[in-house]
């Protein structure tokens, strides 16, 4: 079966978007989805229009294995903006998504069933954390709002020095809280009690968005917008070891961006974190010393199996890495520039999205493009591996829930 897509638009050029944002507060944040590397044009301060590198067309392809639609909902309001990235999260057979108006929403993730809902009344910009039995959000002026993952009820609220700007991570006993200066916060999870705060300074320019720290029964993993990543002890938040991914080079505010903004991934003793104009590397879990390391740009979350780390480049190139070495097993660039999302791993195939709401399928061992479909809306990073499906938002406003054959 083959699958030929619709050609996309050819439009070449746009007005920038933030110009004449201020340096008041010492730092300015830039657009997090990057759909195009030129969109370095939206910065502020920018006031001439420049030519945009137009999406890489779709080709024909053979489509033996095109994603199936297990069910679709709404997930409130649309995300027509790029600085919006809220995406599922999973709590015990229930998925869970909000929109940026504080609206949520919880689902069966078998059937589809709408179980609950409620308004925070709060502007959200990225999705939530949930445990079995709470999920949490965090809104744009620092509020913190606990739900009960079964019922929606609240649990309770805290607050945080500012924008809340990477979803949270949830523990049994304690929630890891990002703000938008840097700072890290350890709330206890009966209350949301602070247990303690931790600051680091930000970079006068940075990413729109944060990674989402990790969470261990003894430390707490933050990677940082200056490309520093940092394992904290999880009793006072003190550093436990430190290692500088990538440093901030050259002469202006935006050559020196080297965030992490994708979520590091830990597996057998080892951390892999990726930085935006920097470099992809693997960090040994014991002290921190960098195993291998390699220059990469990426800001979307990864995937990884028993033998490879698949991660998709700035551009939109999707790659599979060995996790030994770090060298380049294939890459796949069918794809670049269409805003593709971090790769997402199912039925041992590789799954991303793209800005025109295209799901594509690559082999895991080749790379090779082997399934397509479509649904309504680009697709928002990241999207949710939750047991034998995946669940994702579109900018739209759907949440669409869909397995791999």
């Amino acid at each position: 079966m083959n699958s030929t897509p619709k050609k996309p638009a050819t439009h070449a050029h746009a007005t920038p978007r933030h110009q004449g944002l201020s340096r008041q507060n010492g730092w300015r944040r830039v657009a997090s989805l990057l759909l195009l590397p030129v969109a370095l044009s939206f910065l502020a301060g920018c006031s001439e229009t420049r030519e945009l590198v137009k999406p890489t067309p779709l080709t024909q392809i053979d489509n033996h294995f095109p994603p199936k639609i297990l069910w679709q909902a709404s997930a409130g309001a649309g995300q027509k903006s790029d600085l919006l990235r809220i995406a599922p999260v999973e709590s015990g057979g229930r998925v869970i998504v909000a929109d940026a108006r504080g609206q949520v929403f919880a689902y069966d993730l078998k059937s589809g069933k709408r179980l609950w809902e409620t308004n925070l009344k709060a502007n959200l910009s990225v999705g939530g954390g949930a445990s079995d039995s709470m999920v949490v959000f965090g809104s744009d002026t620092g509020k913190v709002f606990a739900l009960a993952a079964d019922t929606g009820k609240p649990l309770w609220q805290a607050q945080v020095s500012t924008a809340v700007e990477a979803a949270p991570s949830v523990g049994n006993k304690e929630v890891v809280v990002r703000a938008k200066d840097g700072s890290v916060s350890l709330l206890k999870a009966s209350d949301g009690s602070a247990a303690w705060a931790v600051n680091h300074a930000e970079p006068n320019m940075t990413l729109q968005g944060q990674s989402r720290a990790l969470l261990f029964p003894d430390a707490v993993a933050i990677g940082y917008d200056d490309g520093e990543f940092a394992v904290l002890s999880r009793a006072d938040g003190r550093p436990l070891w430190k290692n500088q991914i990538a440093l901030p080079m050259g002469r202006t505010d935006i050559d020196r961006m080297v965030d992490i903004d994708a979520t590091p991934l830990f597996a057998d003793a080892m951390f892999y974190v990726v930085t935006y104009q920097g470099r992809l590397a693997a960090v040994s879990a014991q002290g921190g010393q960098t195993l291998w390391s390699r220059k990469f740009s990426g800001y979307t979350d990864m995937s990884l199996d028993a033998h490879a780390l698949y991660v998709t480049d700035a551009s939109g190139i999707v790659w599979a890495l060995d996790r030994r070495t770090g060298e380049p097993l294939w890459r796949q660039a069918a794809l670049a520039y269409r805003g593709v999302t971090g790769p997402a791993l199912e039925n041992n195939k590789l799954i991303v999205g793209d800005q025109e709401g295209y799901l594509h399928v690559l082999n895991t061992e080749t790379g090779a493009l082997v399934g397509r479909s479509r649904v309504s809306g680009g697709l928002i990073d990241p999207m949710r591996v939750e047991g034998d499906s995946v669940a994702a938002t579109t900018r739209g406003g759907d949440l669409v829930v869909f397995q791999i054959p």
